[in-house]
This record gives structure tokens, C-alpha cells and sequence, in this order.
């Protein structure tokens, strides 16, 4: 077996693993029965909500990764980036490690508008290191404002404030020695993924209360930041299945917080992007007719 075909299949074979470990773990520390109780009894009405909050971060995600690409010269028409972007969520969904929307993206308009791989790698890249911080940054904010993680430090709180201080301007160092052709953006893109992140903590909000969870809002929303920054690293299976659950779960029993709502939180938030990925699958022939003809 050639090495790049073996190394995938490696990988692979580690996510599931690490998928299954922490899905085991899961079932150990939950009560299941309250666990589907929640799941099966969710409030219609809250979990629309919580879908239209989660798919309008997805459309200012992608208004976000198009300044990224103009950056770099590429002028896309908002409309085909937003269809594309929903693409790349599909793909995301069906390849492990979730960089397969990434990937085809850069694929696709490198041979579309012939932009340079090494640009579109970059903006795809910063796309996603951008959101990262946002999560850490209002993780930590969060974090500060709710008290527990804080008071769990145990006199290393001050930790909490050292990183609210220096995410932003580590990133914007590494954008100025690393990624320079995307200084002009900075403001507008940092400002974009905090409002993306900012909708991602309402529709969790609105999760909550479709699952008749009364209390410890602040808490659960810190852990669901930490668990969406563990769910981007490729080490989980696509919408971090598995380890978001582990992460929420392991959580909650040192904020004392429901395990069993924590857990079914975060099944309901794998479900609702999985449902608003299949948005992608409306526009995947269209994608698809542009790759044909560029082929052609």
C-alpha cells in the first residue's frame, strides 16, 4: 500500500478509535434513559430557532472566507461562496477529519479562477486558525464571567486572564510575520468570526432551552466552546463526533453541571449540523456542472 494511502487509512483508524473511546466513556458517566428522554421530549419550537442561529453563523462564516479570498485576488461572485461554502460543510460531514470540504474548495477554485494553491491553502488555513481564537477568546471570556472554571483553577485563575489578553495579539503577530498578504483583513475577519461564534453560543442557548435546561447557561456555553475547539482539531471524526461529547460530559461533572443534558446537548448540536449540511446537497450539482466544465 502506498504511504499517503496507508497514512490516511492510519488516521482514519485513529479517529474512530478515539470516536468510539469517548463514546464509550459517555455511556458510562450518563443516564441514558434521561439522556433520550431529552433527545426524543426537545422543544420544536426552540430547536428552530437554534437551527436558523447556527446556519446564520454559516452564512457569516462564509461572507468571512470571502474577504480571505479577495485578499489573495480572488474576487467570487457572495452568492456561488455561500453555495460553495454549504459544499464544503457536505463534504466535511462525509470525510473523516473534516478538512474534506477544505480541500475541494481549494481544488475547485484553483481550477475555476486558476488562483495560486499556496494562497487558497493560506485563506483556507486562516479561516480556520481565525475561528479557533474566536472560540478560545470568548471560551476564556466566558470562562471569567461564569466562575466556575475560574474558581477551579485553584490560584491559577490569573491564567484565564493572561490568555484573554494575548490571543488576539499572537494572532495578529502570526498573521504579520506568517500570513502578511492577509494583513489588510484582519479587523474586518476577526470582527466576522466573533460574530460567528457569538450566533454559535445563541443557538446554543436556544439548544438549552429546547432541551429544558433551567440553569448553568454561562457554564454549559463555556463548554461548548471547549469542546468546539477540541471537535476542529482532525484527531475526531467529522462534527466531532465522539469527543464532543466527552469533552461536554467531562465537563459538566467538574462544573457540576446535568452529565446527561450535557451529553444530549451535544448530540443535538452533531445532528443540527449534520441536517444544515445537507443544505450543501441543493447545490452540489450546480458545483459540480462548474468542476464538469472546467474539465472540459
Amino acid at each position: 500500500m502506498e504511504k499517503p494511502k496507508l497514512k490516511k487509512w492510519l488516521k482514519l483508524a485513529a479517529q474512530i478509535i478515539i470516536a468510539v473511546v469517548a463514546i464509550y466513556f459517555v455511556i458510562g458517566e450518563v443516564d441514558l434513559e434521561e439522556y433520550k428522554k431529552r433527545l426524543l421530549g426537545v422543544n420544536v419550537a426552540w430547536l428552530a430557532l437554534a437551527i436558523l442561529a447556527f446556519n446564520a453563523s454559516k452564512i457569516l462564516g462564509a461572507f468571512r472566507l470571502n474577504h480571505f479570498f479577495r485578499a489573495i485576488q480572488l474576487q467570487l461572485n457572495s452568492r456561488f461562496n455561500l453555495k460553495l461554502y454549504y459544499v464544503g460543510m457536505l463534504y466535511n460531514q462525509i470525510f473523516p477529519g473534516g478538512i474534506g470540504g477544505d480541500g475541494y474548495k481549494v481544488y475547485l477554485l484553483n481550477k475555476r479562477y486558476k488562483a495560486p494553491l499556496k494562497g487558497l491553502i493560506a485563506a483556507t488555513l486562516l479561516d480556520r486558525i481565525s475561528g479557533v481564537v474566536a472560540l478560545g477568546f470568548l471560551a476564556f471570556l466566558l470562562a471569567l464571567i461564569g466562575g466556575k472554571a475560574y474558581g477551579l483553577m485553584e490560584g491559577y485563575g490569573f491564567l484565564i486572564w493572561v490568555a484573554l489578553i494575548v490571543a488576539y495579539p499572537c494572532y495578529y503577530i502570526l498573521v504579520h510575520f506568517v500570513f502578511p498578504s492577509f494583513k489588510k483583513v484582519n479587523h474586518i475577519t476577526n470582527l466576522q468570526a466573533l460574530g460567528l461564534q457569538s450566533l454559535q453560543v445563541l443557538c446554543a442557548f436556544f439548544m438549552l432551552k429546547s432541551l429544558g435546561v433551567t440553569d448553568g447557561y454561562l457554564d454549559y456555553f463555556t463548554l461548548f466552546l471547549i469542546s468546539s475547539v477540541a471537535a476542529a482539531f482532525p484527531i475526531s471524526l467529522p462534527g466531532g463526533l465522539g469527543v464532543r461529547e466527552g469533552v461536554m460530559v467531562m465537563g459538566s461533572a467538574m462544573f457540576m453541571l446535568n452529565e446527561s443534558a450535557a451529553a444530549a446537548f451535544a448530540s443535538l448540536f452533531f445532528l443540527i449540523t449534520l441536517f444544515s449540511s445537507l443544505i450543501g446537497l441543493v447545490y452540489l450539482r450546480q458545483i459540480k456542472s462548474v468542476e464538469v466544465k472546467e474539465k472540459v
